[in-house]
């Protein structure tokens, strides 16, 4: 049986990441593993608000006061997990994320992760560091796998991840392909993935306003495929790169191998 990991913390949405990993479960066959990570760092960081409920920032009170108020929330997910279905105890971990969830990817075939409006710190490592594919689920759950997507310039990336996607869901035959900006004369992937049955619908978004209508595309899809970040975020972030800017600016869920 294939085993997914899924990570919860302090400000996630949690009812997002326990529908798509229900899916998997119920429509995939997929064992749901979940954890839940007591960020070391968080105290560096201290929010105004937790759940829409204001905080006494008092250190001593405010550190008290949020740990009463995560325990509390840890309870709730427990019974949230037991109630859809999730039979898997919840794994409760203190420590720094990525550290973390290296050791129990070990355990698992895929991890998903929240991917939130702009790429956090921990999503960012993860990404950098991973040895496991990645789901990173966006602003709707993942319910059906009908429409997918691969974001392709044909390089050794995206291959990769395409290559990891089909071994987890061989059952996915259709894909569109889509390509930003970028003239290729012959797509290996496409020629690689109709040779082994699979069905490639291309299409080839060139010009100013390639841009808008390539991310107005992606979001009509349930999941979109994409190749790693390359060299650092930080390289990414200044150079504006295609990729990242997809992956922040997309509400579409993406896999990564």
């Amino acid at each position: 049986m294939k085993r997914v990991l899924v990570v919860f913390s302090e400000g996630t949405k949690k009812n997002v990441l326990m529908e798509s990993v229900l899916f998997l479960k119920e429509k995939l066959n997929f064992e749901v593993m979940p954890l839940y990570i007591k960020d070391v760092r968080k105290d560096d960081v201290i929010p105004a608000t937790m759940n829409g409920m204001i905080l006494n920032m008092n250190t001593n009170s405010f550190s008290e006061e949020r740990e009463e108020m995560e325990a509390k929330e840890i309870e709730k997910l427990k019974v949230d997990l037991k109630e859809i279905g999730i039979s898997r105890e919840l794994i409760v971990e203190f420590g720094f994320p990525w550290e973390i969830i290296k050791e129990n990817l070990k355990l698992a075939d895929i991890l998903v992760l929240e991917k939130g409006e702009i790429l956090s710190e921990v999503v960012v490592t993860v990404l950098k560091n991973h040895y496991k594919p990645v789901l990173l689920v966006g602003e709707k759950p993942i319910t059906n796998l009908e429409k997918v997507c691969i974001s392709s310039d044909d390089g050794v990336k995206v291959n990769k991840s395409v290559n990891s996607f089909m071994s987890l869901f061989p059952e996915i035959d259709n894909y569109d392909m889509l390509t930003i900006n970028y003239e290729m004369e012959e797509n290996k992937l496409k020629q690689y993935l109709e040779d082994k049955g699979k069905i490639i619908n291309f299409k080839e978004y060139m010009g100013e306003n390639a841009r808008e209508f390539y991310l107005q595309e992606v979001e009509k899809y349930d999941l979109l495929i994409m190749g790693n970040l390359s060299r650092s975020y930080f390289f990414e972030k200044i150079t504006n790169k295609k990729g990242l800017n997809i992956m922040e600016k997309s509400n579409t869920s993406i896999f990564i191998g």
